[in-house]
């Protein structure tokens, strides 16, 4: 016979559970600072959008574009799968017509855009709202008085769903190898973060990704995400900050809301990112 101490535990289990899927559709902001060589007395404030999926926040997507407005960014970043491959591209239209006057918006592509099939429409889409696509390709762009370098890879998915040839490993040796010999900061936007054994073979001292949606489940103090994409059970890159010899690597835990996966200790997360100015380690 099941005692009641069993019952009891397995009861405040499943409430626990419960209050935590209901607590995590609301955004979380989680900020990072990272010191930079930047000019005495300025920051640069990055907030970095992964994993939407046209995920709607309010009415006309208004809770997270005023969370993003909040921020006050120098710059927006959009690290992949900020569109679906199912859900109509509506949620991701009102967050860019809702932020295109906010600040510079950069782009790379996830794997659920180019699984839509939609490429061309979706480039389209943030062409009109004035975003920079950052296809294996770089910016020296300047934030505050401060030029820095703005690089962006494809994802891997290019090759399966539109470029047979594309070989994600060889266009980034073209486009960034060059970058050696470039002293300036240098920030790479990868949608994946399972492959950071590649991108260290560059001089980025910043790498933004997503893609994991925070491992879905955490168990805070014990688990820092439970499933990823590409990783399996118990990823070790699920969500945070991860140094590196020579770089930082951070990883949203995306926006994304799907009622058929709920989120566990796990909200949905906006990121803001600090610049600093600090002396360059050499």
């Amino acid at each position: 016979m099941v005692s009641k101490r069993i019952i009891f535990l397995a009861l405040l289990s499943l409430l626990v559970i419960f209050f935590s899927v209901s607590s995590c559709k609301t955004i979380s902001v989680k900020n990072y600072s990272i010191n930079a060589p930047l000019e005495k007395d300025s920051i640069i404030k990055i907030v970095l959008i992964s994993d939407l999926h046209s995920t709607v926040f309010g009415i006309n997507q208004n809770k997270l574009i005023e969370k993003v407005k909040e921020q006050n960014p120098d710059l927006i970043i959009l690290s992949g799968d900020i569109f679906d491959d199912i859900v109509p591209h509506l949620g991701t239209e009102l967050l860019l017509s809702g932020i295109k006057d906010l600040a510079p918006v950069y782009y790379v592509t996830g794997n659920h855009e180019y699984k839509s099939y939609d490429m061309q429409r979706i480039r389209e889409l943030l062409g009109s709202y004035n975003v920079i696509i950052l296809s294996d390709s770089y910016a020296t762009i300047n934030i505050n008085n401060n030029d820095i370098i703005l690089a962006g890879i494809e994802d891997p998915d290019k090759k399966k769903y539109e470029t047979p040839g594309y070989n994600q490993i060889a266009s980034m040796e073209n486009a960034f190898r060059e970058l050696d010999d470039i002293k300036l900061y240098k920030i790479l936007i990868a949608h994946r973060p399972e492959n950071i054994e590649n991108y260290k073979k560059f001089s980025f001292n910043l790498i933004l990704s997503g893609h994991t949606h925070g491992g879905q489940v955490r168990i805070p103090l014990l688990l820092n995400g439970l499933y990823a994409p590409n990783q399996g059970l118990f990823p070790k890159y699920s969500g945070g900050l991860y140094k590196h010899e020579k770089s930082i690597h951070i990883i949203s835990r995306g926006l994304s809301i799907n009622p058929k996966l709920p989120r566990i200790f796990n909200p949905p997360e906006l990121v803001v990112i600090i610049l600093k100015p600090m002396e360059l380690s050499r």
